[in-house]
């Protein structure tokens, strides 16, 4: 796994969007008892438990990790939690339809290398093959772009992201 941050992946921040910030709705005033913001480097951890994800706000958005070398992908991992595991029961704010690209910082190039749906209703650990093994290209830099979610109108949740691949 290269996007571990024990590893000396980290995140760009400059690329990622911005983290969700529920301070103006009155609801959330009374949950931030209970939840707090977690920075988008929480994807970059093994520790995975109901509500220590990265939010960023609405349906859409993304999170550019930088490798700790330059990689050769063959395959993401996207986790989130289980309905049974969420204290409301729902997991809406789970991400949806994705898009993964490998990126060449040097270059401001970016590689598509696959789109594909985070099933709720599968394994909430789930392994997707990228093209980029037919590339014969490392990438310093992973984009993940969320493009929806499943309803969430305020936020997505992403609680693990793991970059499969060789140097």
């Amino acid at each position: 796994d290269w996007a571990l941050k024990s590893s000396g992946a980290t995140i760009d921040t400059q690329r990622t969007s911005q983290t969700y910030d529920c301070k103006d709705s009155g609801l959330c005033r009374i949950l931030r008892l209970f939840w707090t913001a977690s920075p988008p480097d929480t994807i970059l951890q093994p520790k995975v438990f109901p509500g220590n994800c990265w939010a960023f706000k609405g349906h859409q958005g993304q999170v550019v990790i930088r490798l700790p070398a330059r990689v050769h992908l063959t395959a993401i991992t996207v986790q989130h939690i289980t309905k049974e595991a969420s204290p409301s029961g729902t997991i809406i704010s789970a991400p949806k339809d994705i898009a993964v690209f490998g990126v060449d910082a040097d270059r401001e190039e970016e590689t598509l290398l696959g789109m594909f749906t985070y099933n709720i209703e599968k394994d909430p650990i789930q392994t997707f093959p990228l093209k980029s093994m037919l590339l014969p290209r490392a990438f310093s830099h992973v984009k993940l772009l969320v493009k929806s979610n499943w309803g969430n109108p305020w936020y997505t949740c992403i609680y693990r992201v793991q970059v499969h691949g060789k140097m």
